[in-house]
């Protein structure tokens, strides 16, 4: 059983259409990038479940997110937008950091140079992405345990190696899963394969001795016609004479049978050697590989430990800095700049998520900002400036009155409008893109005119945190 192709099976089609009008991606793009996450999020829940502690976590979140195989059942509405999206992205981007940790930048990075979409959709993507794949799992594994996973997810390793981009299988060290055992698999071959030819040196040796007896037996008996007729005409007794050849050939036949057994006591002695030789060769390569399996994992565990401590760092003087900065400045309650301050400063991974504005209004069908909305844009251009790393995208939506095609040039340009005051106030323009999305990506029922105003909306998104 392939987890992967038969999600991939089942993500084609409509699904397929829907998730690429969610990210606002092409659909070859979009599935060019379900191609190489799905082999990322498989590979990292079978890397952190290759052991019983690991294993029983991954059954914990699985059951305490609510996770089963039904989900499987209604794909296409995961990314009907809404709250149903924006839960499960949440969920999924709790689980991608527990299994990813530290690798989920590097990772989403990876998926956008493979596909060609942005770093925000590849990590929207994987947040979607990542339940999907464990309710696969869930319904494999449902009622067998811990050991149940560790031998499905035993049983998967292949499937992700040869699923995985190049690229990716390098980034989350896919490429070795299993090398070791296939080493000391060939090395146990090898010296079995040295025993059964010792082995079969002795058989030969044995079997080369009582060849030789047989060639001598037909020679002793004419050597006794010899003597017998040699003592008959020397007038002695033809019986003392058999006598006499017997005991002699008696004592040759002992003589070959002793070099015989020297012979096979020999080949024994080399078969000996040759399986402790064997059996030694297997020791050594035995410590070998583990001595340099430990080695590489505490490199490893030194090389996590060093990175996390020093992104800890990092994200620690970025907020001690962006606090300073905003000393003084006051966010209107439920502001997107009161939002998106709370949000960086509680140090969360951060890619994918989105605030809408709370108070940002346009004149009807123009892209002009009505000048009370102008401090909404302004909050969030302090926030911005106060943490210069993060990149946004501005997205606009409408509801979905008039035409599609109006509505998704005037989305477009209310995103632009906003990107335009930013920069006003100081946002460098390379940290922000822009997107309009029209009516695609409703959050409420457009039937009413509460559904409408709420359709009607402007989002900030952080693409790279």
């Amino acid at each position: 059983f392939n987890l992967i192709e038969m999600l991939t099976s089942q993500m084609g089609g409509s699904v397929l259409s829907q998730a690429s009008s969610f990210l606002g991606e092409s659909e070859s793009s979009t599935k060019t990038a379900m191609g190489a996450a799905l082999p990322a999020i498989l590979g990292s829940v079978i890397q952190k479940g290759s052991d019983q502690s690991g294993a029983q976590g991954i059954m914990d979140m699985i059951s305490s997110n609510g996770i089963d195989g039904n989900m499987l059942n209604n794909m296409g509405s995961m990314f009907g937008g809404g709250d149903s999206s924006n839960n499960m992205m949440n969920m999924g981007g709790g689980m991608l950091k527990s299994l990813m940790g530290n690798k989920m930048g590097g990772v989403v990075d990876m998926i956008s140079k493979v596909s060609g979409i942005g770093s925000g959709s590849s990590s929207s993507l994987m947040s979607m992405l990542a339940p999907m794949v464990m309710g696969g799992i869930a319904k494999q594994v449902m009622g067998k345990g811990a050991s149940g996973l560790m031998s499905f997810l035993g049983s998967q390793s292949g499937f992700v190696k040869a699923a995985a981009p190049a690229g990716l299988s390098n980034l989350m060290g896919f490429a070795d899963m299993g090398n070791v055992g296939d080493m000391a698999n060939k090395a146990m071959g090898a010296a079995g394969s040295m025993a059964t030819s010792a082995t079969g040196a002795v058989t030969e040796t044995a079997e080369a001795g009582g060849s030789m007896l047989k060639k001598l037996m037909p020679l002793g008996l004419i050597a006794l016609l010899a003597l017998g007729a040699f003592y008959f005409f020397k007038g002695g007794s033809v019986v003392d004479a058999a006598n006499s050849v017997t005991d002699k050939v008696s004592d040759a036949a002992g003589t070959v049978a002793g070099a015989a057994g020297d012979v096979a006591n020999a080949a024994g002695n080399a078969a000996g050697n040759a399986v402790d030789a064997a059996g030694n060769a297997v020791d050594a390569t035995g410590k070998a590989i583990g001595n340099a399996a430990g080695n590489a994992v505490d490199a490893a565990g030194n090389a996590v430990d060093a990175t996390g401590k020093a992104i800890g760092d990092a994200a620690s003087a970025t907020v001690a800095a962006a606090s300073k900065a905003l000393e003084g400045v006051t966010f209107a309650a439920g502001s997107v700049g009161e939002k998106f301050t709370t949000f960086l400063a509680s140090g969360s991974e951060g890619n994918g998520k989105g605030f809408a504005f709370n108070n940002l209004n346009f004149a009807v069908g123009s892209a002009n900002i009505a000048a009370s909305s102008l401090s909404e844009v302004d909050n969030l251009a302090k926030a911005l400036v106060a943490y210069p790393s993060v990149h946004i995208e501005i997205g606009g939506h409408t509801d979905n009155t008039g035409s599609a095609t109006n509505n998704l040039a005037l989305s477009g340009k209310r995103a632009a409008a906003v990107k335009a005051r930013l920069m006003e106030k100081g946002v460098d323009a390379s940290r922000i893109t822009t997107k309009g999305y029209g009516d695609t990506a409703p959050v409420a029922d457009n039937t009413t005119d509460a559904g409408r105003k709420a359709n009607r909306r402007t989002e900030a998104m952080i693409t790279k945190r």
